[in-house]
């Protein structure tokens, strides 16, 4: 298995068409996380079937976010989601994240694929009634595998790490079956679908083993009474005839429990990497469901908060 995280940054502009009645049509308001899917389809069809629904419960092994703007204010970088985009939003440079695993026992995208897609990112692409103009800036990768080993170095130096929403996020429940979503980021719900995917492509994937490995990360780290004070719900804007989604942003804090590390250290269990692994495949993937559209885009960081 391996783990890839592209940041990428464009510069979105548009372009007018020629209509009948010579007006562009009304671009509206949309979720900008089916933009980016659309760009990346639009510049490697080869990608798409990586992004359509699967056959029962096999995890999409692709990742997108919506748009970022990232502005210097008081001399510090602070990076805002533009999660729902209309015609007075403007246009300008934007950031995006693409993340992937390959995988030898499961169908996966290709590096050269996905690479392939953001080198052909620059040029015209059509989204819904309307043209864009896309200009590439950079495109880069970031190391995951790094990320993860100093959030978990960080979790046993100081016992507390911060899970970031940076996306809209929506939650499973992993003891309720179908679509289900969840809007209390206890550490079950939070990484209950980077646990699943990890255990499919590992080939190990058993409701018992599942559970077992859920029930030792739930003890290892404990959420504070303030989670519904640093998150909030809003609702997002996915398809027109449809109501709006109710998804979770913001940040929880989350503690690691010195008790049950010992616990299960002399049981046997390497905690630090089952950590590893999975905060790993969280950054890359996100978590929740809809990640291939936008929704649950997830850092780790070691900021202080209370």
């Amino acid at each position: 298995m391996k783990r890839y995280l592209f940041k990428t940054v464009i510069i979105l502009g548009e372009r007018d068409e020629e209509v009948k009645n010579k007006t562009k049509p009304e671009l509206g308001d949309f979720f900008t996380g089916k933009l980016v899917k659309s760009l990346l389809i639009d510049s490697n069809p080869r990608l798409k079937p990586f992004f359509e629904k699967t056959s029962g419960s096999t995890p999409k092994l692709i990742h997108v976010t919506p748009l970022y703007v990232e502005r210097f204010e008081s001399g510090k970088l602070c990076v805002k989601c533009v999660h729902s985009f209309r015609d007075k939003a403007g246009f300008g440079k934007f950031s995006f994240y693409v993340g992937f695993v390959e995988a030898d026992a499961m169908t996966s995208p290709a590096l050269d694929d996905v690479y392939t897609a953001l080198l052909n990112l620059s040029g015209r692409h059509r989204f819904t009634a309307r043209v864009f103009d896309v200009e590439l800036v950079s495109a880069e990768s970031v190391d995951v595998d790094k990320e993860a080993n100093g959030a978990v170095e960080a979790l046993m130096r100081s016992g507390k790490i911060r899970v970031v929403f940076s996306s809209p996020t929506l939650l499973r429940d992993p003891f309720r079956v179908g679509k289900y979503k969840s809007l209390t980021p206890t550490p079950l719900n939070i990484f209950s679908t980077p646990v699943y995917v990890n255990l499919c492509i590992m080939g190990r994937l058993k409701w018992r083993s599942f559970i077992k490995t859920l029930i030792v990360i739930h003890r290892l780290l404990g959420e504070p009474y303030s989670i519904h004070r640093t998150t909030k719900v809003i609702r997002i804007k996915y398809e027109k005839s449809k109501k709006p989604i109710p998804a979770l942003i913001g940040y929880v804090n989350l503690y690691l429990n010195k008790h049950y590390q010992d616990h299960y250290t002399a049981k046997g269990i390497d905690t630090k990497t089952l950590l590893k692994e999975t905060f790993a495949t969280t950054l890359t993937l996100g978590t929740g469901t809809s990640r291939a559209t936008g929704f649950g885009h997830t850092t780790i960081t070691t900021s202080s908060g209370s």
